[in-house]
């Protein structure tokens, strides 16, 4: 089953009550469903989108950069030198993560 979809032009026909039905069922079951026919132009969606994912890309980039794994990385290299971690494979630190995950249950 895909996406639950609604046809939003339906909402002032005859089949206002059964549409305005379906568009609570969706919220209570799925908490989300993708409007059609809705009037908004594919040039003003694109728009949105672009600056919606810049918004998420500088949310989610300031996020990691402040998390806790990359803040315990600085913490370790500023003890060993005066750099700070920029230019890493953030899949290697990861895995490293875990790793040191894994051994910290062990012990404790």
């Amino acid at each position: 089953m895909g996406i639950p979809v609604v046809d939003l032009s339906k909402v002032n026909g005859k089949e206002r009550a059964d549409t305005l039905a379906l568009i609570d069922r969706y919220c209570q079951e799925w908490r989300f469903f993708q409007l059609i026919n809705h009037g908004i132009s594919e040039e003003l969606l694109d728009r949105v989108r672009k600056v919606v994912t810049e918004c998420y890309k500088l949310e989610r980039e300031t996020g990691f950069k402040n998390s806790k794994p990359v803040q315990l990385l600085n913490e370790l290299l500023e003890k060993k030198s005066s750099e700070k971690v920029e230019n890493v494979d953030w899949e290697d630190v990861s895995c490293f993560r875990m790793r040191m995950m894994r051994v910290a249950n062990k012990t404790s």
